[in-house]
């Protein structure tokens, strides 16, 4: 599982960064991650999920989405489809104060740009309309993409999203706690054994009492709370793409047992693990 900080690179000659993943070129951001960075990203086809914060979003015939810096998320593509591919437009804080700030026609953008903190999902019809510029982006020059860009966030800004899936203050949260990195980084190479609140609490330096004061504010949620969820989140990824035994899930997940995974499973889904992965082959073959 990969470290869930991802740094993007920008210079003065590249001030943002346009991305294709498809199949024969997958996304390298697995796992739970987030970047400094904000990020617009098209999803061409297919069926998939959106989980942010507790948050659950099922998106069909692909997703249009925006969200801004340091907001926690697993990838949100999918392989239902062989010519799916995902377009992913990122441009950093500098972008926004050099750029957008710069020219008074662009200031117009700026409270897009607020919005996207609270994580942005647009109407499919939008995506819709959009969809011959996200096809051609990256085959533009970075002067043409540049301006696409500005045209893209352009439309954005004069749509209604479809659903904002998270208060404001919580990326803000995550950008100002200076332990962020160290724990979800911890999460992501430990969630597969056997982890305690102490065990976290010593790695980023704090006694298990501040730990535990500390990550409640942040998320709201218990560390075991949180780590659970986690886990349950890959545990339905296997349901829904491999055809794993479920007692080999439990582990690869890091549950040490059967009957704490099924109840664990359904408090968070409503229904026992058996049945989600039967539910949902009904619904998508």
């Amino acid at each position: 599982m990969k470290v869930l900080y991802k740094h993007i690179p920008y210079s003065f000659e590249n001030s943002f960064q346009v991305e294709k993943f498809d199949q024969n070129a997958p996304c390298v951001h697995h796992g739970l991650h987030y970047h400094d960075s904000y990020e617009i990203v098209f999803i061409k086809n297919g069926h998939g999920k959106i989980i942010i914060e507790g948050n659950e979003v099922n998106y069909k015939d692909g997703a249009l989405v925006f969200l801004g810096p340091c907001i926690p998320h697993f990838s949100f593509s999918n392989n239902m489809f062989k010519d799916n591919y995902e377009i992913v437009i990122h441009f950093g804080g500098e972008f926004v104060e050099q750029r957008l700030k710069l020219f008074p026609e662009l200031r117009d953008l700026l409270p897009l740009i607020q919005k996207s903190k609270q994580f942005l999902i647009f109407d499919p019809e939008l995506k819709k309309k959009l969809t011959p510029r996200f096809e051609k982006i990256t085959d533009l020059n970075g002067i043409e993409q540049l301006i696409s860009i500005f045209s893209l966030l352009y439309e954005l800004s004069k749509s209604t999203p479809l659903k904002k899936l998270i208060k404001e203050d919580v990326s803000n949260h995550y950008a100002q706690n200076k332990q962020v990195k160290k724990i979800f980084k911890f999460i992501n190479e430990n969630y597969q054994h056997k982890v305690s609140t102490k065990d976290i609490a010593t790695h980023v330096g704090l006694t298990t009492n501040s730990f535990c004061r500390m990550f409640k504010v942040l998320t709201q949620k218990s560390f075991i709370s949180y780590l659970n969820e986690y886990r349950i989140h890959l545990a339905m990824k296997l349901l829904e793409e491999t055809d794993d035994n479920i007692s080999e899930i439990v582990y690869q997940c890091g549950f040490e047992n059967l009957s704490y995974f099924s109840k664990i499973f359904l408090q968070l889904k409503g229904c026992r693990p058996i049945e989600y992965r039967k539910n949902y082959r009904i619904q998508h073959t």
